[in-house]
């Protein structure tokens, strides 16, 4: 649910529902890949600076904005983002993002 005051956070399987219901699959799935894109690139642009230690990792916060045509825009990307909860919506995405997180690395 929207607020105007406070925004929403959506987990990317809501957002993808609510999207595909107003603009179809096709066009859903072609966003998606475009937001794939972006995140790969810029991974792609900074790769040489990374650090790289197999014994660690870096979790990074991409903010994209999708825009009325449904073009995805990277407005900046956190090498460090929030992981408080203001709801307690924002607190089960954050744990959930955290579990998949522990689940990538294997842990």
């Amino acid at each position: 649910n929207y607020d105007k005051d406070q925004g929403c956070k959506w987990d990317l399987h809501a957002m993808k529902l609510f999207l595909t219901s107003k603009h179809g699959a096709d066009a859903i799935n072609d966003l998606m890949f475009s937001m794939q894109n972006i995140i790969l690139r810029s991974l792609q642009s900074v790769q040489k600076i990374m650090m790289n230690d197999r014994h660690c990792f870096e979790l990074y916060g991409y903010d994209i904005m999708i825009d009325d045509d449904l073009k995805p825009w990277l407005i900046e990307v956190n090498a460090s983002p929030s992981l408080s909860a203001d709801t307690p919506d924002d607190h089960e995405l954050k744990v959930g993002m955290l579990e998949d997180m522990l689940d990538v690395v294997d842990l």
